[in-house]
């Protein structure tokens, strides 16, 4: 069993997903209750394109493991692709909120901007922004790419200059402030906060 699990993430591992699809359905068959291997069985099966079957075997992996983000972050993907929107916003808004999770709200601000819902981009955002409590420049350069897709060069460029009060020496603070024509000078930060 141990060589065929192997077997079965390694070709997970490196996109090999019909393989890893054989693999962990012959593991699951003989040994039912792993949610590790139900979560990559069914991340395997959507990128095949299974997104039914792989949205039980996901949502059995996060009901066996809520606190994992990384089995969230695959149901997400799921429900990204069976194009069940709400359900996506509601996984990660609660997981945001209820287990003050940075990456949850990052991750959906990045889904608001792929579905296009500037809405729900920008709540998320916003609850990235409060959870870091201005130790985090990470939902700052997030909010920038938000308000770009909305069109308010005003307030990306108020948060990238939050971000570089948080990290002035970050590299991808310090390209985006170039793109901007921003001095990178004492004076071009702002407090960080909403």
């Amino acid at each position: 069993m141990t060589a065929a699990k192997q077997e079965a993430d390694r070709a997970f591992q490196y996109g090999q997903y019909d393989k890893a699809v054989v693999g962990y359905a012959e593991i699951l068959e003989r040994a039912p209750g792993d949610w590790q291997v139900e979560y990559r069985y069914g991340v395997s099966l959507a990128e095949v394109g299974n997104l039914a079957e792989a949205r039980t075997h996901v949502e059995t992996a996060y009901a066996a493991n809520p606190a994992s983000q990384e089995v969230a972050a695959g149901l997400a993907h799921v429900y990204f692709k069976l194009n069940e929107k709400q359900k996506l916003v509601q996984l990660l808004q609660q997981r945001g909120s209820n287990l003050n999770s940075l990456d949850s709200y990052m991750l959906l601000a990045d889904y608001g901007i792929k579905m296009n819902d500037p809405d729900t981009a920008t709540m998320a955002v916003n609850g990235a922004i409060l959870l870091a409590d201005g130790n985090n420049f990470q939902p700052y350069l997030m909010a920038v790419t938000v308000a770009e897709d909305v069109g308010d060069s005003k307030l990306a460029t108020r948060r990238l200059r939050q971000a570089y009060t948080i990290a002035p020496k970050s590299g991808a603070v310090r390209a985006k402030a170039a793109e901007y024509g921003l001095a990178l000078e004492p004076t071009t930060g702002l407090p960080p906060g909403q």
